[in-house]
């Protein structure tokens, strides 16, 4: 005969529980990236034509994965979307972290064809895959993107409500160029990840921000 104890786990199981507390096991969220760049907030060499960012592309991932890192090498796949903006070979990088076990579900948000703007896309997320990153390539560019890195959709045990967090321009290390519109001019040996502190986004004030992202449950 099936145990009292037995029959509450799987009736916990089959509503998608971990236990009494009713802790879900997935959980829906959306990500909205507010682009505040533009030629009033970074004036200094501003693309006459104006500013662009390419499809966002991220994943939901367990702490053995990081898509980037300050003082780290660019991956193959996030040197591509760096600098042309395309994911194909991130993608590749997401499948063997998945087959890894990883990383979790593959987040594909729009490109935004002027800044400023904003960029939505829902989610899931697991237990076992809570943490998210994410990145879009600053357009025109050498090799600048933004994004973030790591993070917690769970805390203490609990899925998060929301959560937002500033967007600073990272420079992958992966190309020489200093301009917006810099030739191809390949780094050799690759540099390492590092915030961008060129004038483009350094002013008097301080670095200046491309905006920011928010992270919200949804399905309450």
């Amino acid at each position: 005969m099936t145990s009292r104890s037995s029959m509450v786990a799987a009736i916990f199981l089959a509503l998608g529980m971990t236990g009494p507390a009713g802790a879900q096991q997935t959980a829906e969220f959306e990500l909205t990236v507010d682009i505040t760049w533009s030629a009033a907030t970074a004036p200094y060499e501003f693309p006459p034509d104006g500013g662009h960012m390419s499809s966002l592309i991220g994943a939901t991932h367990n702490a053995r994965y990081v898509l980037f890192r300050d003082g780290d090498t660019a991956s193959s796949g996030l040197e591509l979307v760096a600098e042309n903006g395309r994911a194909a070979t991130l993608k590749a990088e997401f499948a063997e972290a998945r087959r890894r076990g990883r990383l979790g579900t593959e987040i594909n948000g729009p490109k935004l064809d002027k800044v400023p703007g904003q960029i939505s896309v829902r989610f899931e997320a697991s237990e076992k895959h809570s943490r998210l990153s994410f990145v879009t390539m600053i357009a025109p560019s050498p090799d600048w993107f933004t994004g973030a890195t790591d993070i917690a959709l769970r805390v203490d045990g609990n899925w998060i409500n929301t959560t937002s967090i500033t967007l600073w321009a990272w420079d992958s290390g992966t190309d020489h160029g200093m301009t917006y519109n810099a030739e191809d001019m390949d780094a050799q040996p690759q540099q390492s990840i590092r915030l961008l502190a060129s004038p483009h986004f350094l002013t008097g004030r301080g670095l200046v921000p491309m905006g920011t992202a928010t992270v919200t449950r949804v399905g309450l």
